[in-house]
C-alpha cells in the first residue's frame, strides 16, 4: 500500500473504512499539502477513495458519502421494471459487469466512470442508472433537514448550477413524496448558502444535476441520476400513444421469451411498432441510447466529452441491420400502422419491418416458427374487460389454429381476460407495468388440440 493512503485519508477528512483507489499520485499529499489546503485539493484527494456505503448499519443513523464526483469507482444501482431484476442483471454481465447484486427493482454494483457511461449507452431493460452518495436514517422532516445540511453537496454542483430534486417514499414515518423532495431541497440550498453565501436555483425540466432520494422504512438513500430523463424513453417516439408499452419492459420481455434474435418474430396487435421496434435495435445490436442527445452525467462537473463520444463512435460502428430477421406488425387501426412507420423511421430502421393492417382474426404467421409476442388491451387504458374478452378468444383460436410449432406470448394485467384465452399456458412470469401488476403468459403452440398441450410450468402464480 503507498505510503500516500495513510496520509491523503487522514488529511481529507475520510473514515477509517474509506478504501483506496490507486493513481492518487505521492505529490498531491506530501508536497502540496498543508494546514490551509484549498478545498479544491481537499476535493481531489478525495476522489481518490470510495467508502462503503453497503454495510450501513441503520441503528447508527450515520451517513457515509462516496467522496466525490471525481471518485475512480462508484457504488451504483441500475432501476428496473419489477419482476426484470434477475433479467437486468443478466444484461449487465453481458455488459462486462462481475459484482452484479440484485434487489427489488434493480441491481447494485460498482463501476468506473466508463462504465456508467456504457450502461446508460446500452441498458435496453434499465430505466435509471443512479450513483450513490449518501445513506442514513430519518424518522422525521427535521431530520431529513438537518441531515442534509450535513452532505458536502458541493462536491457535486456549484452555486452557479441548477438542480431537481425526486424522491420515492414508502413504508415510512414521511408519507408524502414530494414533502420529501421539499424538506430535502430546504437542506440542500440552505447547506450551500452558508459555505458559500449563494445558494444553486431549481431547474425541475433540464437540471444540470437531479439527485434521487429514496425513503424506505426510514432509511434515506441519496442518489445522483446519471440518466436524466429515463433510459426508456429511446427517443424514437414521434407522439406517446396513451397505450404505449414502456420501451424497457418490452425490451425484457423479449429476453424473458428467450428470442435469439435470429428467427422470425410477430406482433398482430402491435400499436404504435414497441416490440418490433425493440427486436430490430436488438438483432442488429443498435445501443438503445444512440438516439438520445442528453443524458443526466452531461450536466456533471466531470462529464469528459472526449470518452463519450469514443463510445458512442464504438457503438455506431457495431451496428449491422442485415443481421436483423423477418419482423412482422400488425394492427387492425391503420392510424396505429402510420405511428409505427414513423417510429421506426426515427429509430433509424426503415425498411427493415413489415407493418401491415390487418385484423387479428386474419392474422397468419409467413412461416412454420418463431416467436409472438403482444401486448392486447386490458381494460386499464383502453377498453371495456368485457367487451375485451371477445378479443382474447379470438387470440386463443388463432393461435390454435394456424400457429402450431410457434411459442407465444400475451402480456396482460388482467388475469381474466388471460384466462379467455382458452390455452393452457406453460409459463406465467409476474412483472409490474407501472403500478400495475401483470402477468406475462406463455403458450407453446403444437399440432393438434389443446388437450395435446403440455402440462403448465410450475410458477407463483395461481391464476
Amino acid at each position: 500500500m503507498k505510503s500516500v493512503y495513510p496520509t491523503a485519508r487522514k488529511m481529507a477528512g475520510l473514515p477509517d473504512d474509506a478504501v483506496y483507489w490507486p493513481g492518487l499520485p505521492d505529490d498531491a499529499v506530501h508536497r502540496r499539502a498543508s494546514p490551509g489546503a484549498n478545498v479544491n485539493l481537499l476535493n481531489y484527494i478525495r476522489g481518490f477513495f470510495i467508502i462503503p456505503i453497503c454495510d450501513f448499519d441503520s441503528r447508527a443513523g450515520t451517513a457515509y458519502y462516496c467522496p466525490s464526483i471525481m471518485a475512480k469507482i462508484f457504488n451504483l444501482f441500475l432501476s428496473c421494471a419489477g419482476g426484470l431484476e434477475e433479467v437486468c442483471c443478466r444484461e449487465l454481465e453481458r455488459l462486462k459487469i462481475t459484482d452484479c447484486r440484485p434487489a427489488i427493482g434493480g441491481v447494485h454494483f460498482t463501476g468506473t466512470l466508463k462504465t456508467m457511461y456504457r450502461i446508460n449507452l446500452h441498458s435496453r431493460i434499465g430505466i435509471r442508472l443512479l450513483v450513490k452518495i449518501a445513506k442514513y436514517h430519518c424518522s422525521s422532516e427535521d431530520e431529513l433537514y438537518h441531515k442534509a445540511l450535513e452532505v458536502p453537496w458541493n462536491l457535486y454542483l456549484t452555486t452557479n448550477m441548477t438542480f431537481a430534486v425526486h424522491s420515492f417514499v414508502s413504508n415510512s414515518k414521511i408519507r408524502h413524496s414530494k414533502y420529501a423532495a421539499l424538506k430535502l431541497k430546504d437542506g440542500l440550498v440552505d447547506a450551500m448558502r452558508r459555505k458559500f453565501g449563494q445558494r444553486p436555483n431549481v431547474d425541475v425540466e433540464h437540471p444540470d444535476v437531479q439527485f434521487n432520494l429514496h425513503l424506505n422504512n426510514n432509511i434515506a438513500t441519496l442518489y445522483l441520476d446519471s440518466s436524466g430523463r429515463p433510459l426508456s424513453r429511446r427517443g424514437y417516439r414521434t407522439v406517446l400513444h396513451k397505450a404505449s408499452l414502456n420501451e424497457a419492459l418490452a425490451a425484457g420481455i423479449l429476453y424473458l421469451a428467450k428470442w435469439d434474435g435470429k428467427s422470425a418474430l410477430y406482433d398482430p396487435l402491435c400499436g404504435s411498432g414497441t416490440f418490433p421496434i425493440e427486436a430490430a435495435m436488438m438483432a442488429a445490436d443498435q445501443a438503445p441510447g444512440l438516439l438520445r442527445n442528453r443524458f443526466g452525467f452531461m450536466g456533471w462537473k466531470n462529464y469528459n466529452r472526449e470518452l463519450w463520444d469514443s463510445l458512442r463512435t464504438e457503438a455506431q460502428q457495431r451496428i449491422d441491420h442485415s443481421k436483423i430477421p423477418s419482423i412482422y406488425g400488425s394492427d387492425g387501426r391503420g392510424d396505429n400502422i402510420t405511428l409505427a412507420e414513423r417510429n421506426s423511421k426515427a429509430a433509424g430502421l426503415s425498411g427493415v419491418i413489415n407493418w401491415s393492417v390487418a385484423d387479428i382474426s386474419e392474422f397468419r404467421p409467413a412461416g412454420n416458427a418463431g416467436l409472438i409476442v403482444c401486448n392486447p388491451p386490458y381494460g386499464e387504458r383502453l377498453g371495456n374487460p368485457d367487451q375485451l374478452k371477445n378479443l382474447y378468444r379470438i387470440l386463443g383460436d388463432v393461435f390454435k389454429q394456424h400457429c402450431s410449432g410457434h411459442s407465444a406470448y400475451i402480456f396482460t394485467g388482467n388475469p381474466e381476460l388471460g384466462k379467455a384465452v382458452g390455452l393452457r399456458t406453460s409459463a406465467k412470469i409476474p412483472l409490474r407495468n407501472g403500478n400495475i401488476d401483470c402477468r406475462l403468459l406463455k403458450y407453446d403452440l403444437y399440432e393438434g388440440t389443446r388437450k395435446k398441450f403440455p402440462a403448465p410450468e410450475k410458477s407463483g402464480d395461481s391464476t
